[in-house]
């Protein structure tokens, strides 16, 4: 894989010498005026043998630069290239579910499934239109080719984005790709690839002041300047790279720019001081926590501050829900009935082998809440603290609270309320060791994540209704 020269640095660091390294995919990032689109167009001149230009907006322009849509088009049509056209019709039919792509009589033509009502390429939406476009200016590149690629999320179904970028990357892992992008959600999203962050251009010396950022982790002075889209936040627990949190509600929250802080302390935060500079920046800010072992009283007040807290206690119990089960089974073709039945036995069992223990962490949460509420109090010397402190015990009357607790979860482990367990019970082992995996058809647990995920990257029945039924766990 060749290396990429990147333009002259201004900053000292040597950040130009070190990413000469042979990265594969990067994104362009920076806020208007910090000169990215001069930074991509000395890219373009420092690696001219190898550059190949992908816009969605302009279509024609010279040497070694694609296209418009019905120029490649004609191309994929001719019969030696019958191997590209095949590869342009797996992405797009996985990428656009329902629309068969075909050559009819040397033409591109574009039907549903029930092979009805075939139309031509021309009659396609606009963000259709754009999809087709990458895709076959992206196969018709030469071998090898550096692929610099203008706003790849224009015109673009949220949910189709990452799925057609992913599956160009891997029908041409021989191309170097170069993103260049306002778009916030996609360059966080984009964990696999090399960012390149521009913060100003020195005209002066042709220089740029630019920060390269291998973790996946977006510093948010970046985050926040590049938010161009007035896409509402919705700041989550995790991180981009090893928690599930960023993969999920990146595709179950479509409509949000979704920015991951680690602890749910900074998700609070990070909502609360959002919202009080609102008439600064007018964008509509959200969080989303796990409900952990919060009281009922405890959610509604984070409700009530634009914090999103679920019906379940993780966010692994949102696999185990019955909606997301039932969905996934039909969609592998399994009985749906008889795989939940399942589950809801295997985890109630769990649960009931474990009524003391989740009553005890229940306890000591409410505790610790507790004991943080009460001894924040104003105090006139040590003596009346240490009295205080002294007090607690009978106040907050522990035992009392674990025995309400026990009881209540006795009864859900009786009565069979599934639905109370998974809202209540916080054991991750749970998850990572049940069988839900082997009985809806995957090799492993990890498998049975990316599946759902990957569900709701496309855009049909059932990637709307998985959503819907996930979406349904917060409302």
């Amino acid at each position: 894989m060749k290396t990429i020269s990147l333009p002259k640095d201004s900053s000292g660091d040597a950040t130009s010498a070190r990413s000469r390294r042979p990265s594969r995919l990067f994104t362009l990032l920076g806020g208007n005026g910090s000169g990215k689109s001069l930074f991509l167009h000395e890219i373009r001149k420092l690696n001219e043998a190898d550059a190949y230009s992908v816009s969605a907006v302009t279509g024609g322009m010279p040497s070694r630069i694609t296209g418009s849509l019905s120029q490649l088009m004609t191309v994929l049509s001719l019969d030696e290239e019958k191997a590209r056209f095949m590869s342009l019709k797996t992405i797009w039919e996985s990428t656009f579910p329902g629309n068969i792509i075909d050559i009819i009589h040397g033409k591109a033509r574009i039907r549903n499934r029930s092979g009805k009502d075939s139309i031509s390429i021309r009659s396609l939406s606009r963000g259709e239109k754009a999809g087709l476009y990458y895709i076959a200016a992206c196969l018709l590149a030469p071998e090898q080719a550096l692929i610099l690629v203008d706003s790849p999320t224009l015109f673009l179904h949220p949910t189709a984005v990452n799925i057609l970028w992913e599956q160009i990357e891997r029908a041409r892992s021989d191309c170097r790709f170069v993103y260049d992008t306002y778009d916030a959600k996609f360059a966080s999203s984009q964990t696999r690839r090399t960012a390149i962050w521009i913060k100003s251009y020195n005209a002066a010396d042709h220089s740029w002041n630019y920060q390269i950022i291998s973790d996946g982790e977006l510093p948010d002075e970046i985050f926040l300047q590049m938010m161009g889209s007035r896409r509402p936040i919705l700041f989550t627990e995790g991180d981009t790279t090893h928690s599930i949190d960023m993969r999920l509600y990146s595709v179950v929250f479509p409509e949000f720019t979704v920015k991951p802080l680690g602890s749910c302390d900074k998700v609070i935060e990070s909502t609360r001081t959002m919202q009080s500079l609102r008439a600064m920046h007018r964008i509509e800010s959200y969080g989303l926590v796990d409900r952990d072992r919060r009281s009922d009283m405890e959610v509604e007040y984070l409700r009530a501050k634009n914090i999103l807290v679920p019906e379940v206690a993780e966010i692994e119990n949102i696999f185990l829900s019955p909606g997301v089960i039932e969905t996934m089974a039909e969609i592998q073709n399994r009985n749906p009935k008889k795989v939940l039945k399942a589950i809801r036995h295997e985890v109630l069992q769990k649960f009931e082998q474990m009524l003391e223990a989740q009553a005890l962490q229940h306890t000591r949460h409410r505790m610790k809440r507790d004991v943080e509420r009460k001894i924040d109090a104003r105090f006139t010397c040590i003596t009346a603290l240490e009295l205080h402190i002294k007090s607690l015990i009978k106040k907050l009357k522990p035992r009392d609270t674990y025995d309400q607790l026990l009881a209540e979860f006795r009864k859900m482990a009786r009565s069979g309320d599934y639905e109370g367990v998974l809202r209540v019970f916080n054991h991750k082992p749970m998850f990572t060791s049940s069988s839900v995996a082997k009985l809806l058809g995957f090799s492993n647990i990890d498998d049975y994540v990316s599946s759902v995920i990957s569900v709701m990257k496309h855009q049909d029945g059932n990637a709307e209704k998985l959503r819907n039924e996930i979406r349904k766990l917060f409302s």
